[in-house]
């Protein structure tokens, strides 16, 4: 299984994360898939934003057009599915309680079929993983984690998950802990690739994939790049 490289918010460190122009690097610099945060505004929009208060307003008090002209860049998930969705899969990280259906929603009316199969799921909330896994059993859905260890292995495989994604750094420390994960069905997803130079590491541990700012030099560092 190769490592797939997910850009994280776009290639986000070579444009405003989140934003259309980090999408389109992120399928020039061949990432595999794109993550993205969403959230909801008060109107109920959809939104990619990753964070709840975005200058001095929250996300979820705040109507569409009160946060578009905070920031320019930002984007609907509706937007993006329907300029991006076609081209290269996401995986959408929830942000904010209580919007999984609708989300799930919106993604797969608005994907073929083919790309509905590829899209991804995540949240750090665990029991918003568990009702996404609900939502879209047959898709990857994982529970993005600070724990890693047998007992947060067993916490995610009990609960149907298909991902355990821990921080890298955890992994690279305790890379045996791989193969305990996936005995029991678990892809190991990691975030927090903070040096492309962790890749090789990460890829030696067989995980499943990671979120890397620089999808580029990411692959570059990959044991299996080419040249």
């Amino acid at each position: 299984m190769s490592f797939l490289f997910i850009a994280h918010r776009g290639a986000s460190a070579d444009a405003p994360d989140n934003s259309a122009q980090a999408f389109q690097l992120a399928i020039e610099q061949q990432s595999d898939l794109i993550e993205t945060d969403v959230q909801i505004t008060q109107d109920g929009v959809l939104v990619l934003e990753h964070d709840s208060i975005v200058d001095g307003q929250a996300v979820a008090s705040t109507r569409l057009s009160d946060l578009r002209a905070r920031n320019p860049h930002l984007l609907t998930a509706a937007a993006a599915i329907r300029e991006f969705g076609d081209r290269i899969p996401f995986c959408w990280e929830i942000k904010a309680e209580g919007i999984e259906t609708a989300l799930v929603t919106l993604v797969r009316d608005l994907l073929s079929d083919a790309m509905w199969q590829r899209a991804e799921f995540t949240s750090f909330f665990f029991g918003t993983a568990v009702k996404l896994h609900q939502l879209a059993p047959d898709n990857q859905v994982g529970w993005l984690t600070r724990e890693w260890d047998e007992a947060a292995v067993q916490k995610v495989a009990a609960a149907g998950l298909t991902q355990i994604c821990p921080q890298a750094e955890s992994v690279i420390r305790q890379p045996e802990l791989v193969k305990t994960a996936q005995a029991t069905g678990l892809h190991v997803r990691v975030w927090s690739v903070t040096r492309p130079d962790m890749i090789p590491d990460l890829e030696k541990a067989n995980v499943y994939g990671g979120t890397v700012n620089w999808p580029a030099q990411a692959r570059a560092h990959s044991q299996h790049a080419s040249g």
